[in-house]
């Protein structure tokens, strides 16, 4: 079956790479970004069916009313959307305590209240189809958070990995599937900076400057993580097939999905140790239970 998808932030990174494979599996894409011409590359490649795909302006942080209409826009072009995949996000680094609540607020207002926002302008056609398939973006840092400086970040992560882990639950009923992925680290531009605060705080002047030493190395990791063969699996995923085909039969997801050896090797530290310290601590945690007369 031929799949309509929608990605936000579909002009680089991630998004872009997903269009580009969308489109190779013979798949139409509703292609969005804030800024639509920075699209036009993609479009200018002669092997590019432009017929299967449809560019469109949209920013998740538009007023829920305007994403509305927006979704109308798209489900008009082609009579249905599939798959909605929400990919827009942005990264900023620094000490929590320099970025303050504002900051974070900011993160979660693109990176968590998004999503949110885009899903729900979709999810009445969903619903009255009983089909359809919602894909967030985490990351692995939700995993993997005992560092300083990405604490706005990963908070907004584990926010869209928490919302997700519900949202499976409620649409269970309408035969919409909803699955998290948790990239790890993979060749995309751009790459996290480093906050500059108005008020630097002293003392984290040298903690600072080794977390621009760390992102300025992140290019030259070993072995890192293609952005055209993690949305090849996403596309797998997806509809069940190739890397997927065995595990999706039935059109059978999962819940999370982990891509990239450093994203699946996180999620399995953090599982083992939740469970060591669970284990180790439990006679201290348990047994709180009320003594009823």
């Amino acid at each position: 079956m031929q799949l309509v998808w929608l990605v936000t932030g579909a002009s680089r990174g991630f998004g872009l790479e997903l269009v580009k494979r969308i489109l190779a599996r013979g798949d139409r894409v509703i292609a969005t970004a804030r800024d639509i011409s920075r699209l036009d590359p993609l479009l200018a490649q002669p092997d590019i069916d432009k017929t299967r795909i449809f560019v469109l302006e949209l920013d998740v942080t538009w007023p829920s009313n305007v994403l509305q209409e927006t979704a109308k826009k798209a489900i008009d072009h082609w009579g249905r959307v599939d798959v909605v995949v929400n990919n827009a996000a942005y990264a900023v680094s620094g000490p929590s305590e320099e970025l303050g609540a504002d900051m974070f607020m900011e993160f979660m207002k693109t990176n968590f209240a998004g999503p949110i926002n885009v899903n729900n302008a979709f999810l009445p056609h969903m619903r009255a189809r009983r089909s359809g398939t919602l894909v967030v973006f985490g990351g692995f840092a939700v995993y993997k958070s005992e560092f300083m400086g990405i604490g706005a970040y990963s908070t907004t992560k584990a926010a869209v990995h928490a919302y997700g882990e519900t949202l499976s639950a409620e649409l269970a009923q309408f035969n919409v599937r909803v699955l998290v992925v948790s990239p790890g680290t993979f060749d995309t531009s751009p790459r996290m900076t480093v906050h500059a605060p108005a008020h630097p705080i002293a003392d984290y002047d040298a903690a600072r400057e080794e977390l621009r030493k760390r992102l300025a190395m992140r290019p030259h990791i070993p072995n890192m993580g293609d952005p055209a063969r993690g949305m090849d699996t996403l596309v797998d995923v997806v509809r069940g097939e190739g890397r997927a085909a065995e595990k999706g039969e039935g059109g059978k997801m999962p819940l999370w999905l982990f891509l990239g050896d450093d994203s699946i090797a996180a999620a399995k530290g953090r599982a083992e140790a939740l469970r060591d310290v669970a284990e180790e601590w439990k006679e201290v945690g348990a047994g709180l239970g009320r003594d009823d007369a």
